[in-house]
């Protein structure tokens, strides 16, 4: 198999994973909504109270909600940046272009004749 052909069907393989991710985060975030709405329906019409009160557990239902979605978006870049790492060029270190011999005379003694 030649290198472009591995990479195309690592590329394929790596880009179908992130598919499936994408959907799990986004199913997982529809079904936190949803709770989160059946949550707040649920509270204004079975507990009795100020509705200063009620409107402190709702938001507190919607912060921690948005906590929630906030973590699930650091883990998709987090996973997409793993994912795609392998995939991206990588420079070439500095040491390897002064063995390379650059011309820095840092293989030839450094240019110190005592």
């Amino acid at each position: 198999m030649a290198d472009d052909e591995l990479h195309d069907e690592l590329h394929d393989e790596l880009h179908d994973l992130q598919e499936q991710i994408f959907e799990l985060v986004r199913r997982s975030q529809e079904a936190l909504l949803d709770a989160s709405r059946v949550f707040t329906d649920r509270l204004a019409t079975a507990v009795p109270g100020e509705p200063g009160q009620l409107d402190d557990l709702i938001d507190g239902a919607y912060d921690l909600t948005e906590r929630v979605l906030r973590t699930q978006r650091d883990l998709a870049k987090k996973v997409v940046e793993a994912v795609t790492a392998p995939l991206a060029p990588h420079p070439q270190p500095a040491e390897d272009a002064d063995a390379a011999g650059d011309g820095d005379g840092a293989r030839d003694g450094g240019g110190d004749d005592r």
